[in-house]
């Protein structure tokens, strides 16, 4: 990934990390996350400011360095004593608010820069909707195999988009799993395909669109079933899960859009599947 921190975010964070962070824990964070080993003199903002201009031109992958600064950081717990960033407020929620506000300040740098931010100190471009509304779902029901998919999905997104479209595969794939245990709907774990789980889970819920009247809701329902199929197909044909020759791989070579494409769609359609884990 050869994209650099957005200026703007450097800027975001030279105002925020020194609010946190004494020198000598800036110092072990950058280090840490493998920055240029030389250590920037000056304030901590001026030390930040520095550290993440010296990471853009000599990090090979600067995005990857920030992802890992940026983790320790947003992934803290939220306050439960009042107490935030040196100050003491009346109010808990007040507290809170002014942690979410900040890390919401972070992202939207990002954002604004067509880069998202994902749980577990992920850095990718594109739209970040899909990824954060199934990552909120799993987080909030403790969907562990489904979570360690979506980190690997993110993690080979740009170093290796074969890859990166088989653990899509992989999330929509755990995600309907977890809609068929938890509903007690019986499934082949050896042998049912990624098609045949759909199946299941849309015969389940009733989506299927032989079974619904209205016209432009059966063309919703079929573009689901050839989203699951495209995924299939490529998880099989193009991905890396099976080995390949030489004239093969030249010939089934995916971009790191296509496979962020591949994840946005398998995203949306697990984030929908895992809404219906509540209830009916």
């Amino acid at each position: 990934m050869s994209t650099k921190i957005p200026a703007s975010t450097i800027g975001v964070l030279s105002q925020i990390l020194p609010n946190h962070y004494t020198h000598t824990e800036i110092n072990g964070l950058f280090l840490a996350a493998s920055a240029p080993e030389e250590i920037p003199e000056g304030s901590k903002s001026a030390k930040v400011t520095a550290w993440l201009r010296a990471i853009n031109a000599q990090c090979p992958e600067p995005l990857k360095v920030l992802g890992i600064i940026l983790k320790d950081f947003i992934e803290k717990p939220k306050p439960d004593d009042g107490y935030y960033a040196g100050k003491c407020f009346d109010r808990n929620e007040e507290a809170i608010a002014a942690y979410q506000a900040e890390r919401q300040k972070i992202i939207r740098s990002l954002v604004n820069c067509g880069l998202q931010y994902s749980q577990g100190g992920y850095i990718t471009r594109g739209g970040a909707a899909p990824t954060l509304s199934l990552q909120e779902n799993v987080t909030k029901r403790g969907l562990t195999a489904v979570d360690i998919e979506i980190k690997r999905a993110l993690e080979n997104v740009e170093s290796d988009p074969l890859a990166a479209v088989h653990n899509a595969g992989s999330v929509l794939e755990a995600a309907l799993k977890a809609y068929l245990d938890h509903h007690k709907v019986e499934y082949k774990e050896d042998t049912d395909t990624l098609s045949d789980l759909w199946q299941k889970v849309v015969g389940h819920i009733g989506i299927h669109p032989k079974d619904l009247d209205n016209k432009d809701l059966k063309k919703i329902a079929s573009g689901l079933f050839n989203i699951v199929n495209g995924i299939t197909r490529l998880r099989n044909k193009k991905s890396a899960a099976h080995g390949k020759s030489e004239t093969q791989y030249k010939q089934d070579t995916i971009s790191p859009r296509h496979a962020r494409l591949t994840i946005h769609a398998a995203h949306t359609v697990s984030a929908y599947v895992l809404e219906f884990l509540e209830g009916g």
